[in-house]
């Protein structure tokens, strides 16, 4: 979920701070089994209904769009992590470099699919 993503008014599709707590009830909902998810490359996201949204002003498309992946925003985001980790060297911990490249390959079955 993009909490900070924005409509094509610029305003920001999240309400944020107290409602930020709906996210993280989901998030306890998944160590417990229970929270509904859908499976995307940067892993698992609330599925639509995964998320309580009683008592708020946003539409369903509103909602898409928060929880939707995009892959050129994070092939832009896949670089500059991969050039920031670069200067790091040999110091970066091998498990950071491994799950990155995990994250890239992921992206790249989803691009050449």
């Amino acid at each position: 979920m993009n909490w900070f993503r924005k409509g094509a008014d610029g305003k920001f599709l999240w309400p944020g701070y107290g409602e930020n707590v709906r996210v993280l009830k989901w998030i306890l909902e998944r160590v417990e089994g229970r929270g509904a998810a859908q499976e995307t490359p940067i892993g698992y996201v609330p599925a639509k209904n995964g998320l309580t949204l009683d008592g708020l002003k946003i539409s369903d498309e509103e909602v898409n769009e928060l929880l939707r992946v995009d892959t050129e925003d994070w092939e832009m985001e896949l670089e500059d992590s991969k050039q920031f980790f670069g200067k790091f060297g040999e110091r970066l911990p091998r498990q950071i470099r491994e799950e990155h490249e995990k994250l890239a390959r992921r992206f790249q079955r989803v691009v050449t699919a």
